[in-house]
């Protein structure tokens, strides 16, 4: 599987794997001490009987008191564990019925529930169930690895339509967010995607005095506009029918970090939220983020304030899209260097245990000893450093659903490299090779909101 050039050739060796260490045994016994395998049996066989007796009425009033992403823990991450191509045969013949039921209701006449009360039930039932979102984390270039993991997702049919991205994962969601369908599968239909790489580029001495910084914001703002438009989030909004959010952390104190959506700020241009969300302190200067006026041109948002990279403030923004979108479901995409090698199966690599012997003191006294050095510096210049320094470590990195690549020792001298189309050909199928094996999971989990919002579009354009 870890070898494996294309998703049918990973799913070859998976099924290999799954018959050869009786995972197929596994799924087909309900039983399990990661779930609640009765109440899921109890609750498939009254949506049967339901159905069976015709009574719609009960049927719905079952649905709107059962409906809940997590029932009986069915998506505990323990049962996916066990074979990377499934989980429990009664999860997914429950979570079948479930879908079945709903398109049933939808598309059959049924007295006294006309096309308005329809798509009145299923928005509530869309709103309490809640939404999956796709995060992307900082990370330079190993950003590109989040490539992979969008066409993986897109390909199955399961890329989530809010995606969030900080710094470098910034500019891969800017991108993404700003084409179409089509355009999508134009973009990942050859093996290397047709993608402006070229963004690093050192100032001159004299530009680097004066921004106190060693690369060229122009030169990185060019290569975002290429890959993704000049549009704002509101066109890129309606252009896509995706809900792009990006992270943006303040240089002013007392200042909040945001995040930026066609919701917060609709006439801002992408590019310069993307820039901005990728201005490391010390190699972008601070950026000043850019609208559209009433006369179509570019003009200062928030003239006052100068922003910088998302991931200090906000890598994974998940309280405030929650709020924002009706978001309750997280896959992330982690490829920040101070994460990769504590995640996942890194965890367990030779160079993974090594760095986290190593730095485990240091990592479970880094909040209260930042928290001190603040108080000791306040009024020095330390003082925002070490601002910047305590957001990252008070972060959380992970999600429901968490994507790593393998970690490896040499990812680090390629952190601040314009990658070569070898290597980027190669964080791609990286990327790609480590969402395979967490695809079973995330049409699980996604499923039932997957068909709610179907079913309440298909309504919608009924009316």
């Amino acid at each position: 599987m870890r070898s494996a050039t294309t998703y049918p050739a990973w799913e070859q060796a998976a099924q290999d794997w799954e018959r050869a260490t009786k995972g197929l045994a596994w799924r087909a016994d309900p039983e399990s001490a990661h779930y609640h395998a009765a109440l899921i049996d109890e609750q498939l066989s009254t949506l049967r009987r339901l159905r069976a007796d015709g009574d719609i009425v009960a049927l719905v009033d079952h649905l709107h008191e059962s409906l809940h992403r997590n029932l009986g823990d069915l998506g505990a991450s323990e049962l996916y564990e066990v074979t990377p191509l499934g989980t429990k045969a009664l999860i997914q013949e429950y979570l079948a019925e479930t879908e079945d039921t709903i398109e049933q209701l939808v598309a059959v006449d049924m007295p006294g529930f006309d096309v308005a009360r329809k798509l009145e039930i299923l928005t509530r039932a869309l709103g309490n169930f809640g939404r999956s979102a796709l995060l992307l984390s900082g990370g330079a270039t190993l950003g590109f690895y989040h490539l992979g993991v969008v066409k993986a997702l897109w390909q199955a049919g399961l890329l989530p339509e809010v995606i969030s991205g900080a710094s470098m994962g910034a500019m891969i969601a800017a991108g993404v967010c700003s084409r179409t369908d089509a355009e999508l599968d134009a973009l990942f239909e050859p093996e290397v995607p047709d993608l402006e790489r070229i963004g690093l580029r050192f100032s001159d001495l004299r530009t680097m005095r004066a921004n106190r910084s060693l690369l060229d914001p122009d030169a990185l703002l060019r290569t975002i506009e290429r890959n993704c438009g000049g549009y704002t989030f509101e066109e890129a909004h309606l252009r896509s029918g995706r809900t792009l959010n990006i992270s943006v952390s303040p240089t002013r104190t007392r200042q909040k970090p945001r995040v930026l959506s066609h919701l917060t700020a609709p006439g801002v241009f992408v590019k310069s939220a993307a820039l901005a969300s990728s201005a490391v302190p010390g190699l972008f200067p601070p950026i000043t983020l850019t609208r559209k006026s009433r006369d179509g041109s570019e003009a200062p948002y928030i003239g006052t304030e100068r922003w910088i990279d998302g991931s200090f403030g906000g890598d994974l923004p998940m309280m405030r899209m929650g709020r924002l979108h009706n978001v309750n479901h997280f896959i992330v995409s982690q490829v920040n260097p101070h994460v990769l090698p504590f995640a996942g199966e890194n965890r367990w690599s030779p160079a993974g245990i090594a760095v986290r012997l190593a730095t485990a003191p240091l990592r479970r006294q880094a909040v209260p000893v930042l928290n001190m050095a603040k108080v000791v510096t306040r009024g020095t210049p330390l003082r925002r450093s070490l601002n910047l320094l305590l957001s990252l470590a008070e972060q959380e990195y992970g999600g429901d659903i968490d994507i790593h690549p393998r970690f490896e020792a040499s990812m680090f001298l390629r952190m601040m490299k314009n990658p070569s189309e070898a290597e980027l050909t190669r964080f791609i199928l990286e990327g790609q090779r480590a969402t395979w094996p967490k695809l079973a999971m995330i049409r699980d989990h996604t499923r039932i909101a997957r068909c709610l919002t179907r079913c309440e579009r298909k309504l919608r354009a009924s009316r």
